[in-house]
């Protein structure tokens, strides 16, 4: 009997080593078969197994940041980072640790924690291409655009594949208005081998920013060629044309964007003004109408509505329109200049003249301004502050002053017995 009980206590012993023995083998099963199914986006499984695998030998680093890359894609950041720290605890000098745990830091806006994440990736491998593009990411979340570029061009010169920071790269640009800058460096990844369709549709917009109508339109129908639904793409290739003066293709690029969705108010605006420049001017109105219904603050559709209805000679309906555009922007001179002209030939003289002082003062050499002026002085028996405007205009080179100086400002004869 003793001897059955020592073989059997012999047996469990041998079973129990034998089970220390392959239990990290089996971990490390366990944590390949998580590894096939990450790789094949099947993540809640990989979930599984390397929780499996994390139970057989919860000491090993690689489990935790590979069931933290998993949690990170199911978007379970909180359980991510849990992952990437329990990680850290055990080997802190992993690079890698520190940007995936950076990264789902930054996704769940703890921007601090995750700058400092970041910095420690880099400080252990200033190689990371990764790396620095995430910290660009983080400061272009932050605004720092400055510090995103410099990061995106140490990623970009690290590695030259990766084609979002390149992407990532123009858009801080644009956002300090650096938009040449930003066609550069489309311009070197459209040279290179990622000329892709959204790159060209990127450097065109960028060119429409710099008012290269031609160059933004021959990149933006290169990308249509592969984007034909792209409603930005449509939009921006319309407000080429119509800068352009190629009116016709404008409104018909953007009647095909609202066709895709007729709840775009900018498409609108744009489709208005080239209507507008065009001529149609009871077409422009209704398609700045339609702009306005859809953005009751757009400043731009109620300029060119108001412009297109002095064409149409309803000067109280632009009044209307100028009204609005100046209190949307009461530095918006221009709207000033024809809510004046307006008003002057429906005969409010004494309406349009603080208007005409408020363009000169902030275009003191607004020949044309001084010469408008003149004329509504004189309308309200202004005469020697008309003359006066009259002279100004003339000084500053607007020849149709001197008409008005030689008519009603002649010097050796009084200028209120002329206009009599």
């Amino acid at each position: 009997m003793k001897r059955i009980v020592v073989v059997i206590v012999g047996l469990a012993l041998i079973a129990l080593a034998a089970y220390f023995v392959l239990k990290p083998r089996m971990a490390e099963n366990r944590f390949q078969e998580g590894i096939t199914l990450l790789d094949s986006m099947k993540y809640e499984l990989a979930v599984e197994k390397f929780t499996k695998a994390i139970k057989l030998n919860p000491k090993e680093y690689k489990y935790y940041l590979k069931r933290g890359i998993a949690y990170a894609a199911l978007n379970n950041d909180s359980l991510a980072v849990d992952d990437y720290s329990k990680a850290i605890q055990i080997d802190s000098t992993i690079s890698d640790l520190y940007l995936y745990r950076g990264i789902s830091l930054r996704k769940q806006d703890e921007f601090t924690e995750a700058m400092a994440d970041l910095n420690k990736a880099i400080a252990l491998n200033d190689s990371s291409a990764q790396a620095y593009y995430q910290r660009g990411l983080l400061n272009a979340a932050l605004f720092e655009f400055d510090k995103a570029i410099n990061d995106y061009n140490k990623s970009i010169e690290l590695d030259g594949s990766n084609i979002e920071a390149f992407f990532s790269r123009g858009e801080s640009l644009a956002n300090i208005e650096d938009f040449r800058g930003a066609i550069a460096n489309y311009d070197k990844l459209i040279e290179g081998s990622n000329a892709t369709p959204e790159a060209y549709k990127k450097r065109g917009i960028f060119k429409l920013k710099i008012q290269d109508y031609k160059g933004a339109i021959a990149d933006l129908e290169i990308a249509l060629k592969d984007l034909p639904n792209d409603e930005e793409l449509l939009y921006s290739l319309g407000d080429a044309y119509s800068n352009d003066k190629r009116f016709d293709d404008a409104i018909k690029v953007l009647d095909k964007a609202l066709a895709i969705d007729s709840n775009m108010p900018m498409v609108y605006g744009v489709k208005g003004g080239a209507l507008l420049r065009k001529g149609d001017f009871k077409q422009a109105i209704a398609s700045f109408t339609k702009a306005i219904q859809l953005k009751p603050d757009y400043l731009k559709a109620y300029y060119g509505r108001g412009v297109a209805r002095a064409f149409m000679k309803d000067y109280k309906g632009s009044i209307v329109d100028f009204n609005k555009v100046i209190e949307l922007n009461p530095d918006y001179v221009q709207a000033y200049y024809n809510r004046a002209v307006s008003k002057a030939i429906l005969g409010d003289h004494k309406g349009a003249i603080p208007d005409y002082d408020r363009i000169i003062k902030a275009d003191p050499k607004n020949a044309e301004a001084y010469y408008n002026r003149g004329i509504s002085k004189m309308n309200v028996r202004e005469y020697n502050s008309g003359c006066d405007d009259f002279q100004k205009a003339y000084d500053l080179g607007y020849k149709p002053a001197e008409q008005m100086l030689n008519i009603y400002c002649p010097k050796d004869k009084n200028v209120k017995t002329i206009i009599q």
